[in-house]
């Protein structure tokens, strides 16, 4: 099973932090439908394929996943510009709240500290440190 997402670069042209699937279903496949670019996500692995509107693979990367709390990415931040399609990779600081918490589903509070960018070149077929 995939998660499918669009994100339409017009409407959101300062970007937008888009929520993926990190659990059962890690698989998240991301229509950038005005730049006809399909990113594949894998959220518990950190692997990255930029696929055409056909899903014919273009190129295929990975980050690394976070060594600490949950090990996956939960949301990634996406903005078209200057030709690129930038993945923003959270940094996540997490709090404890023990003993002020019902249980493991409120343990833990995962903040983004920050972004990793992949600026993926749609016109050269790369990426751009």
């Amino acid at each position: 099973m995939v998660n499918k997402v669009v994100f339409d670069s017009v409407t959101c042209p300062n970007g937008a932090i888009i929520n993926l699937a990190c659990g059962h279903i890690s698989l998240n496949e991301m229509a950038f439908v005005n730049e006809n670019i399909i990113v594949n996500i894998e959220a518990r692995t950190g692997q990255i394929e930029f696929c055409d509107s056909k899903l014919n693979k273009l190129l295929s990367t990975k980050t690394e996943t976070p060594s600490s709390g949950d090990e996956k990415f939960s949301e990634v931040k996406c903005i078209v510009e200057s030709g690129q399609i930038k993945l923003g990779f959270p940094q996540y600081t997490y709090k404890d709240n023990y003993p002020h918490c019902d249980g493991e589903r409120d343990r833990w509070t995962k903040t983004i500290s920050g972004f990793d960018f992949f600026n993926y070149n749609i016109k050269n077929n790369c990426i751009v440190k």
